[in-house]
């Protein structure tokens, strides 16, 4: 149960007047009555139980967006529920309608969404999860060039630029997805001017966002489902979005390169894991973002999100499992991971002696150690900044569990072959 004392903290967020970073959220500014008490939605949800309708997903998650899962009235929550206990079989439905009635119970997965994430997008499939990747960083980008046009205060310009200068990015944070060269000059073009109002730069984004594969738009459309009404906690849903698309696509092409190495194709796997090293080295952009998080908006939304820790993230751990033998004590939150029998450290190590061509792939495991371990010291500082040395989420130490974790390299025995 969240506190009075957390449920008064929000509200007082949300009647400060002030609209995007440090204040409410554009949906729950614009609501009318009828969408903020949750009859809009009742209404679509009726006419789909009597079979007039397709399921109105999209009212479903602008309420959620409007309210928050905390303030989804309860018999609205329980009608999802037993319309997901009818529909498990629904490839949609299925996956996705747990994220509507988790707000007491719901973990890491539940909150990102990556159970539909699996379901649609396919964590295996490299253009797909590279179009999600580029399709939340875009949409990132219009929530706050939104904002940006409800209230220009300096705070909200700041991490407008911010967002705008991920999209130029994403050629290096999913490479894989085609994105019309026209949207990265859109946005450098925007952030040359110091007064730009983004209206260029969005009317182009969302023409590219409508663009990519409907059931691509629709998972990134319908996992934006904050637990409160406060701006930043949506920039801060999409942020850990695009990173668990990028921890997929590094921990696929480590398990990639490890193949490539077996059946000798050195070359493909040093090119390999130097695509991930540049996903990785563009990190920062991100980091800019999540920097304009303010420290009192972030304790609402810890409170809020209490035992949803991003600890629990399985795509995180394959990768550092598939990269050197670990120990499992130090990673008690990630449940089972299976990443096959050898990792790359030890393909690598063994081959070495027999093969002497693999060794031009060391620099590339070294190049992406530096980025990995760099990510992770960007978000030890964050973290610091943002909650300082108070216990963290998930069962963790917080900042201090972080730094620990940033000085665990990849391939620890590396530095045996230097």
């Amino acid at each position: 149960m969240i506190s009075e004392t957390l449920l008064e903290a929000e509200q007082k967020f949300v009647r400060s007047g002030v609209i995007g970073v440090g204040g409410t959220c554009v949906q729950a500014a614009e609501a009318t009555t009828d969408e903020l008490s949750g009859r809009t939605v009742e209404n679509a949800l009726r006419q789909w139980e009597s079979g007039h309708t397709e399921f109105p997903h999209a009212a479903v998650a602008a309420h959620y967006q409007t309210v928050g899962r905390h303030g989804v009235r309860p018999h609205l929550v329980a009608m999802l529920r037993n319309f997901h206990l009818d529909n498990r079989a629904h490839h949609v439905l299925g996956a996705w309608l747990p994220m509507t009635f988790d707000a007491q119970n719901g973990d890491y997965l539940s909150y990102v969404g990556l159970d539909y994430f699996d379901q649609v997008v396919r964590f295996d499939d490299a253009q797909r999860v590279d179009a999600f990747v580029a399709a939340a960083g875009m949409d990132l980008a219009l929530l706050e060039a939104r904002a940006l046009g409800r209230s220009a205060h300096a705070s909200q310009v700041v991490r407008a630029r911010a967002a705008t200068r991920v999209v130029t990015q994403l050629d290096r944070i999913a490479p894989d997805f085609a994105l019309d060269p026209a949207v990265a000059a859109a946005g450098l073009a925007a952030l040359a001017q110091p007064c730009a109002d983004y209206s260029s730069f969005a009317s182009v984004a969302a023409e590219a966002l409508n663009g990519v594969p409907d059931e691509i738009g629709s998972a990134v459309r319908l996992t934006l489902l904050p637990t409160t009404r406060l701006h930043d906690e949506q920039m801060f849903i999409r942020c850990i979005q695009i990173f668990e698309g990028l921890y997929r696509q590094v921990a696929t092409a480590i398990s990639t390169a490890i193949r490539e190495l077996r059946r000798g194709l050195t070359a493909a796997a040093k090119e390999r894991l130097d695509r991930a090293s540049i996903r990785l080295e563009a990190v920062p952009a991100l980091f800019r973002v999540l920097t304009t998080m303010p420290v009192d908006a972030f304790a609402i939304i810890r409170g809020f999100t209490h035992g949803r820790s991003a600890v629990q993230s399985r795509a995180f751990r394959e990768v550092e499992f598939a990269c050197a033998p670990l120990d499992p004590r130090d990673f008690e939150h990630a449940g089972t991971i299976d990443i096959g029998e050898d990792t790359l450290q030890d393909v690598y190590l063994a081959m070495r002696k027999t093969h002497p061509d693999v060794r031009v792939v060391e620099e590339s495991m070294r190049r992406l150690d530096r980025a990995w371990v760099a990510m992770k010291r960007g978000h030890w500082g964050i973290t610091l900044k943002v909650i300082g040395t108070v216990p963290g989420t998930g069962g963790t130490a917080g900042a201090s569990y972080l730094k620990h974790a940033a000085t665990m390299s990849l391939f620890p025995r590396l530095s045996e072959v230097a």
